[in-house]
């Protein structure tokens, strides 16, 4: 029983595979820390194919189980790529994109456990006030012009790179936010003085709001 092919042997052999090509395929070195990584992957699936195989005595029991949880694993895998995706206008000028949480009367992103996808469209400012609160989220951020071009595609030379997670005090009230960075060409570097320029943005037009709402 111990030699016979299954889902789990196949799979634990096809990674294996795969990082030896990686390793002497990629010059930069990523592939060989890459197969570091993923190798003792391959080899615990090994041992719980061999413990499955010991344990269960019929091939078609054997094959259930291992094809049951490799579709569990993809599925959380899966969830755990859901994606949110950030909509700008084709002419969106600003170097920043926000989301600002828990704010009343902001727009509530409708964003439940059972989501795979959501489209937020952000205003031309570059900054959202919402009232869902920032665990409301999804994994992932793609971020798109209304035309339907994405950014960091062949179709544009604009990119944008996650800048934070973090906190900001507006008229005495702490806000969670986050925020991105767009860039033309070469992407993507941060800095703090980047989330300056955020935080000093955020204020300025908190500031524009409560006064227009007067």
């Amino acid at each position: 029983m111990n030699k016979r092919i299954t889902p789990f042997s196949i799979l634990a052999i096809a990674i294996g595979i795969y990082c030896i090509y990686v390793m002497f395929a990629d010059e930069t070195g990523w592939g060989f820390i890459f197969s570091l990584i993923v190798i003792p992957i391959a080899l615990v699936i090994w041992f719980v194919d061999v413990g499955l195989k010991r344990w269960l005595k019929t091939r078609k029991k054997i094959f259930g189980i291992e094809i049951l949880l490799i579709v569990i694993g993809i599925g959380i895998y899966q969830y755990g790529e859901r994606i949110k995706t950030l909509e700008i206008e084709s002419d969106f000028d600003k170097q920043y994109v926000s989301i600002i949480y828990g704010v009343e009367n902001g727009k509530d992103l409708e964003i439940s456990k059972l989501d795979w996808n959501k489209t937020i469209k952000i205003p031309n400012n570059g900054i959202l006030y919402t009232s869902s609160e920032f665990d409301e989220n999804l994994p992932r951020t793609k971020m798109k012009f209304d035309s339907g071009i994405y950014l960091g595609s062949e179709n544009t030379d604009r990119k944008f790179t996650d800048l934070t997670e973090s906190e900001i005090e507006l008229n005495g009230v702490k806000y969670k936010y986050r925020a991105w960075k767009l860039v033309n060409g070469f992407c993507c570097m941060t800095s703090t003085e980047d989330i300056e320029k955020v935080e000093s943005e955020l204020k300025s037009e908190w500031q524009k709001v409560k006064k227009a709402s007067r």
